[in-house]
């Protein structure tokens, strides 16, 4: 495999990785793509004026056979269709509840804990409802991503909104779900070809579980193709270290100061999210000079 670190080919009129560090966003893994649900959260992120970047995480790559989707965190297919009308309904709530000239970057999120290779008890096996292509599913994702982001700056220009929203895609790509890492591939691969460039984004919001996949197979998912970009989670003080880790090796190997756009935080979690992302730039300082960080945010059920 050849390694393309593709760090700077992000605008930074499209992601600002010098701005200050924003408050804390609230994501959400989804029990369903249910419009009233979705539509409540934006209108809670809305008249909170929130700002940033939110997930919405509808599950792992699915399809019930006629359609593809998400497993949602109800164990339920949701399909693309009905993924759009959710976000849809999340990013008209929020335009109808914020305040004047606020930004909003949400993110439809998946995750890759389908992989080959999954343990599953004593045996190894993949899971049921798997997409029958996970390039596929990867340019399916994309296309619905283009489509909402186009649909989003429709709905500000008609309607006289001064309020921004962007809608992008992103991975909660952990080692640990696909520990034969083609699935997590498969998906930034189909995304890239779909975009055919660096917008919209992919954001990788996983993490960098150490012994599973190299340094290199960590970098093409948070930096190899030209869509994506770096949020990790950051629960522990270890994960820290950990990206800390593969940020150096790409120094030292490819001579590429990577950038962690943003941190990935959990309710609970030993590192809230302020502290998260002052420990975080703490570590980078050193490797990358890296001295911001554009987003952070808590991902909840």
């Amino acid at each position: 495999m050849t390694l393309v670190l593709t760090s700077g080919l992000i605008p930074l009129t499209s992601v600002d990785a010098s701005a200050s560090v924003a408050m804390p966003t609230t994501s959400y893994y989804e029990t369903s793509a249910s419009t009233a649900v979705l539509g409540s959260q934006g209108q809670t992120a809305g008249r909170s004026g929130m700002q940033g970047l939110v997930v919405l995480d509808f599950g792992r790559p699915a399809s019930d056979g006629t359609s593809d989707g998400t497993l949602d965190f109800s164990h339920n297919v949701a399909s693309f269709a009905e993924i759009t009308a959710g976000v849809e309904s999340y990013v008209t709530a929020y335009y109808d509840s914020a305040p004047a000239s606020t930004r909003l970057d949400v993110v439809v999120g998946t995750n890759d804990s389908c992989g080959v290779n999954q343990p599953c008890g004593s045996v190894v096996c993949g899971c049921p409802d798997e997409p029958s292509s996970y390039i596929t599913w990867g340019q399916e994702l994309a296309s619905t991503v283009e489509q909402l982001n186009a649909w989003s700056a429709r709905v500000a220009s008609s309607n006289g909104f001064t309020d921004t929203v962007h809608v992008w895609a992103g991975d909660d790509a952990e080692p640990a779900f696909d520990p034969g890492f083609d699935n997590t591939r498969y998906v930034m691969q189909g995304y890239a070809q779909e975009v055919g460039g660096s917008y919209p984004p992919m954001v990788d919001y996983g993490s960098a579980d150490p012994g599973i996949w190299t340094n290199d197979e960590l970098l093409q998912i948070a930096n190899g193709f030209s869509p994506n970009v770096a949020m990790p989670e950051m629960y522990t003080p270890g994960q820290v270290s950990e990206w800390a880790s593969v940020l150096s090796y790409a120094k030292t190997h490819y001579g590429e100061d990577v950038t962690l756009f943003g941190v990935m935080t959990v309710a609970a979690s030993t590192e809230a999210p302020q502290n998260a992302a002052a420990d975080t730039l703490a570590a980078l300082a050193p490797v990358t000079g890296q001295s911001s960080i554009r987003w952070v945010s808590t991902i909840t059920h």
